[in-house]
């Protein structure tokens, strides 16, 4: 059976990490790529890491119920084209994604094969510290993303699971999720 497992957690707890560890240890997944406002990183590609588009192009598309669900972060908007998850869908494989809990919420309302997974860190310290090496974010923004990630960190309860993200323990992690993927098959 086809799932649309859903990773989510606060900013900084290493969902990118674990997913680029999930495609390596198993090939049956595909991540459809999501579409941002935000400026692009020096690290990231168009139409691979994202879709990059302004904030005028973002507001069209939902305007024109272009996207499954959608978010406003961190001044930015975030979502998810129909088109992307129609073509991820298409492939047969399961589908990953990489949702704030908002937009983890709001799929698992549209899609009845969700398996949705918060990724708990151990500590508030612990985000802090893999933000700060990022080195990428002003300490405004630090402090706004750290507001957030208490926020969703409330929500937890609200996913099928919570897996803890423990500090150097990377290969774990993804083990317990492909475990719960396993699972719901």
């Amino acid at each position: 059976m086809q799932l649309i497992v859903i990773l989510s957690g606060p900013s900084g707890v290493g969902k990118d990490s674990i997913i680029q560890e999930i495609v390596k240890k198993d090939d049956n997944f595909i991540i459809p790529i999501t579409m941002t406002s935000r400026s692009k990183r020096n690290n990231e590609e168009e139409a691979k890491d994202y879709f990059f588009v302004s904030k005028n192009a973002f507001q069209s598309k939902i305007d024109n119920k272009e996207l499954i669900e959608s978010s406003s972060t961190y001044s930015d908007f975030y979502g998810l084209p129909k088109f992307s998850m129609n073509a991820a869908l298409s492939t047969g494989k399961n589908v990953l994604l990489r949702l704030d809990t908002q937009g983890t919420l709001n799929l698992v309302k549209q899609y009845s094969n969700t398996v949705s997974i918060f990724i708990s860190p151990e500590n508030i310290d612990q985000l802090i510290e893999q933000i700060n090496n990022r080195d990428q974010d002003k300490k405004s923004e630090i402090k706004k993303r750290m507001q957030i990630a208490k926020e969703e960190i409330a929500k937890a309860n609200l996913f099928d699971h919570v897996v803890l993200n423990e500090k150097s323990k990377l290969n774990e992690t993804v083990d317990i999720i492909l475990d719960i993927i396993e699972y719901k098959k």
